[in-house]
């Protein structure tokens, strides 16, 4: 690292701790209003983001939600940034408060199972889901990405270390990692909504458009013979609701996934196929329900830099991300192919 980056990466460093002092200062409301001032700020000033954002709405819920929805989402992610620093310094009993458990009756059944469990969740308030082990004295395992910035990283780990669950380095083989760990009848959690590599050729449908998919939740979840619980955190007010959903069997999706080597063969199984689609129809559901806090600036359907280059020549999204399934080989006679496993769509809560 050279000189000039020390000093970025120092400067960075600077202004961010200021501004964790400076949230865990100010009174929660006007902390809030902080945050989402700084939201509305980054809408206002950060135009791609703010295009991606507007662009995946437009597409999934249509043009009457698109400019608001867009907005609001951005001021959301105020939200969240202010309440995962400051609940990262309350105590057990200030947790309770703040953030409410529903459906235990499923977490609880499947952790009595002594199968390993998969909890599963996308971009939406994912990080309250840190909280569960002092919550619900659940132990849990993630995978977590390493900052390039060490003091950046020095900041993300005093955050995590207030936690209790594990931290996986995303080293030394990820699938055979998280898989083993399942196997052992432990518990570890993913965030689904994930594109995967250009090699991995598998693609779901999101609201009607084919989404260039990962298909190692699927892939872990049925080498590691796993119950999959859906897991959803809502906002309302000043509190949290994190609700467990019922369980799915990896089991009910076959078991062609033995005759498929790693995750750039997914798409020859119709059991990761199948569960995946399933888990992503649940990941609509999820989005539509609550639009607003859902994490759009996430690039689901194109790599960044395709979107950017679609929106400067001024595209058809919906034709470019078509063509993208194509490109990879996603057709529907493929789909119908590999054939149709158990039902995807999952229970409504």
């Amino acid at each position: 690292m050279n000189a000039l980056a020390r000093i970025a990466g120092y400067l960075q460093y600077l202004i961010i701790s200021g501004g964790i002092a400076l949230i865990r200062v100010l009174p929660y409301r006007i902390s809030l209003t902080v945050g989402r001032m700084c939201g509305l700020l980054a809408w206002v000033l950060i135009p791609l983001h703010r295009e991606i954002a507007a662009t995946q709405i437009l597409q999934a819920l249509g043009p009457k939600m698109a400019h608001k929805t867009a907005r609001r989402s951005f001021m959301h992610l105020g939200d969240v940034i202010v309440d995962t620093i400051r609940f990262a310094y309350l105590d057990e009993l200030a947790l309770r408060e703040r953030i409410m458990i529903e459906g235990r009756e499923h977490i609880e059944g499947a952790l009595a199972s002594g199968r390993g469990v998969m909890w599963f969740t996308c971009h939406m308030n994912w990080e309250q889901l840190a909280h569960l082990p002092q919550l619900m004295d659940i132990e849990f395992s993630v995978m977590g990405d390493i900052m390039k910035n060490p003091q950046l990283q020095s900041i993300i780990e005093d955050l995590r270390t207030r936690s209790s669950f594990t931290l996986l380095p995303p080293k030394g083989g990820m699938l055979a990692r998280l898989t083993e760990e399942l196997r052992q009848g432990r518990t570890i959690g993913m965030v689904i909504d994930q594109r995967g590599n250009r090699s991995n050729r598998l693609f779901c449908d999101l609201f009607g458009l084919p989404a260039p998919t990962s298909p190692a939740p699927a892939l872990i979840a049925l080498r590691g013979d796993a119950l999959l619980l859906p897991i959803v955190v809502i906002k309302q007010d000043e509190t949290y609701t994190i609700r467990f959903e019922k369980p799915i069997d990896a089991r009910d999706f076959g078991d062609d996934f033995h005759q498929i080597e790693g995750l750039k063969d997914g798409w020859r199984s119709h059991a990761v196929q199948n569960l995946s689609d399933c888990m992503q129809t649940w990941v609509g559901r999820v989005a539509r329900e609550w639009p607003e806090q859902y994490f759009w600036v996430h690039s689901r359907w194109l790599r960044r830099s395709d979107i950017r280059r679609l929106l400067k020549a001024g595209g058809d999204f919906r034709e470019r991300v078509c063509r993208q399934a194509e490109e990879f080989g996603h057709t529907d006679r493929d789909r119908a192919h590999r054939g149709q496993g158990p039902e995807s769509g999952l229970p409504s809560g």
